[in-house]
């Protein structure tokens, strides 16, 4: 009872709420790219690239607002050649996603090494992560108010964020445009709709909040930058808009489960002492689990759409009329 009460506190919920952040972040990027019809593997680099330059910005400016611009900016780039290829040029987006994610990664590498002549990580050299903010009511609420006070404004940014993107794609033309686009582009084309700019925009509002996700990687989560810090959150963030086809609330719970289990196994180790590769594996472990069950609560329908399909395929004569 006591290792119990010991693990699943307050302090959990907090290290929740931190270690979702980022991936929410970079997944409701995501969600315009998916909305809009494109399947973006690419949001790892873009995040790394966002987390890079956020460090470089800090350091060279001192602040740690104009370095989340630096981040946001790298980020932008990323996106816009990846909508340059993919929408332009029609290349397929998985190649492209995963030659992008390749580059930032050696490109993090390579200036890391130009820039510091080390490798690893970087820390110091004035490096100023972003303020935490205190809500002032906060002491007043108990176990609530810990939960709600304490953290970086990229947290508060990252759940905020949700209600403002169902109102978005509910109310606004541009969200109205981005669905159509993706569910039904001969519509658009139809209703004059620009599909090539609305997946520009997507890609690049997904590059702002992939930019973001980095930067607060590295000046939020931790105060720091390392080699391939993003972890493979990109790809979770892609595996999550899979199966919740971009849903905000959908991807809320599923970064929350992400989170949830991160956060459980960091306090694993450090209250239980479980192995370090034990741990490591949690959190890919539960996703995993979590996608299979939901990929095993769709197969049904999945059959039935199968047997659908091919009794409407059987029932037609190769001379095109219809069996009697």
């Amino acid at each position: 009872m006591e290792v119990l009460e010991r693990l699943f506190n307050a302090a959990l919920i907090v290290a929740m709420l931190r270690t979702t952040a980022p991936i929410l972040l970079v997944a409701l990027g995501g969600s315009f790219t998916t909305k809009a019809g494109i399947f973006n593997i690419g949001l790892e680099g873009q995040m790394l690239l966002g987390a890079f330059f956020a460090v470089i910005g800090t350091i060279v400016s001192g602040s740690p607002w104009i370095g989340v611009l630096c981040g946001v900016a790298a980020a932008l780039v990323l996106a816009y050649i990846f909508a340059l290829l993919v929408v332009t040029f029609r290349a397929n987006e998985v190649v492209v996603g995963l030659a992008l994610n390749i580059l930032a990664s050696g490109m993090t590498i390579s200036l890391m090494k130009a820039i510091f002549g080390t490798r690893g990580s970087i820390f110091g050299h004035g490096l100023v992560g972003l303020p935490i903010i205190r809500l002032p009511f906060a002491k007043d609420l108990g176990w609530f108010g810990q939960i709600i006070s304490g953290y970086t404004p990229l947290v508060y940014v990252a759940f905020l964020a949700v209600p403002v993107l169902i109102i978005f794609y509910k109310r606004s033309r541009l969200g109205l445009y981005i669905r159509v686009v993706g569910e039904k582009p001969e519509a658009a084309e139809a209703l004059g709709i620009s599909i090539a700019r609305i997946r520009y925009t997507a890609s690049l509002i997904c590059g702002v909040l992939a930019g973001l996700a980095g930067a607060h990687l590295s000046l939020g989560y931790t105060t720091m930058f390392t080699e391939n810090m993003s972890s493979g959150r990109g790809f979770m963030a892609v595996a999550i808009l899979i199966f919740s086809n971009g849903d905000p609330l959908k991807l809320l719970a599923g970064c929350l489960l992400f989170g949830f289990s991160d956060a459980l196994s960091l306090r694993m180790q450090t209250t239980l002492g479980v192995s370090s590769y034990i741990i490591l594996a949690v959190p890919y472990l539960v996703a995993l689990a979590a996608l299979f069950a939901l990929s095993y609560r769709s197969r049904p329908r999945l059959i039935q759409e199968t047997l659908a399909t091919m009794g409407r395929a059987l029932s037609v004569k190769p001379n095109g009329a219809s069996g009697s």
